[in-house]
């Protein structure tokens, strides 16, 4: 798999962090280095699936892109998965499992990566509400075939940062889980490759728990503290 020349779904792609990975893979297509990805959202009706396209495409173009190198469809999930190399999550775990069980032949021997946080607002904040498995990503994994590669990654990014192709200079880190290390190498080089976030090794995939519990606690720290878009940076 060359990641200079990808076709990438993204499920579920018109969610904020959705939305946000679909704009930093598309620009990847304008770096001197000559990366061709395609990219392709996927949701449950094809036409919300086009106009996403649509959207993103004329975004970009309002930034001033050249969006004549820039390659963005729409499809249902089941097409978008079959067509594509990677497959990233973009979906709320309760609609995950579903989900999986629709796609599950399309995705063998791909990589299948993960920001999925299973969490709920109780009173006014927010509680990591892991599923028997101990974390999404185990229970994605344990429900995807044996040929899958579930990588985690992406889940304590901040979506406005993310989205904000322009102005977003500021380098954020994500932590990536894998058991699969050619698979967790080709999502961080993919990841250093976004321009604003630098990738760190997490550990295996069973680390993917503690990762995901960190999502309530930015977004309860923003909402306590009258911030927002809080990220993680290590450095």
């Amino acid at each position: 798999m060359n990641p200079e020349k990808l076709k990438i779904a993204i499920l579920g792609g018109t969610g904020n962090i959705g939305e946000g990975i679909i704009l930093r893979l598309a620009l990847q297509n304008l770096m001197p280095e000559g990366v061709k990805n395609e990219i392709i959202i996927g949701s449950r009706s094809r036409e919300t699936a086009e106009e996403a396209a649509k959207q993103a495409l004329s975004e970009l173009g309002n930034y001033g892109f050249d969006t004549s190198k820039i390659i963005i469809t729409g499809n249902t999930n089941l097409e978008a998965a079959q067509a594509a190399e990677i497959i990233i999550l973009t979906i709320r775990f309760d609609y995950v499992l579903p989900l999986l069980d629709e796609i599950g032949d399309a995705i063998e021997n791909k990589i299948l990566i993960t920001p999925v946080v299973p969490m709920a607002k109780e009173g006014s904040l927010f509680v990591y509400k892991p599923p028997s498995e101990g974390s999404a990503a185990l229970a994605i994994r344990k429900k995807v075939p044996q040929s899958t590669k579930v990588v985690a990654a992406f889940h304590n990014v901040p979506a406005g940062k993310l989205k904000d192709v322009v102005k977003c200079k500021a380098v954020y880190d994500t932590i990536i889980c894998s058991d699969d290390a050619e698979a967790k190498k080709f999502v961080m080089e993919l990841t250093r490759n976004m321009g604003c976030l630098k990738p760190l090794d997490g550990g295996p995939l069973n680390q993917a728990n503690t990762v995901e519990s960190l999502t309530p606690l930015l977004v309860n720290l923003a909402k306590l503290n009258g911030l927002k878009d809080l990220g993680i940076n290590c450095s």
